[in-house]
């Protein structure tokens, strides 16, 4: 049993393992970030997106949809930041997935606030 755990955990170490991870933090990451800028610059979602991609908004307004966009940035940032630390030193490396997970962080709390404001009454003039 013990030979068994022990040769499950000897491939994690395979170089090409590295790769993989690095390959798929630039194909999840990147197209975030271009998502997000492209949120960000337009103030609207596209039109193809249908109802089903954004339920948990009521009212998109620009700001809301800006407030989207700076959370796919912060996301894919997160996500880009963790595939760099592997090719930068150990105390890089280190502060790079300190940023990223703030970066998620922040970026999860600016989606429940863009949400709220969402679904928040207009003001009535």
């Amino acid at each position: 049993m013990a030979g068994e755990s022990k040769i499950g955990a000897v491939w994690l170490e395979w170089p090409a393992v590295g790769y993989v991870v690095l390959g798929f933090t630039y194909a999840v990451g990147g197209p975030l970030i271009g998502i997000g800028l492209y949120l960000l610059l337009r103030g609207s979602f596209p039109g193809w997106w249908k109802d089903w991609l954004i339920p948990p908004l009521v009212r998109v307004t620009p700001g809301v949809v800006r407030l989207q966009g700076l959370t796919a940035i912060g996301l894919g940032a997160s996500i880009v930041a963790i595939g760099l630390s592997m090719l930068v030193s150990e105390n890089t490396g280190g502060m790079l997935i300190v940023l990223a997970m703030a970066a998620y962080l922040i970026g999860a709390a600016v989606f429940v606030f863009s949400a709220w404001l969402s679904r928040r009454a207009p003001a009535s003039s």
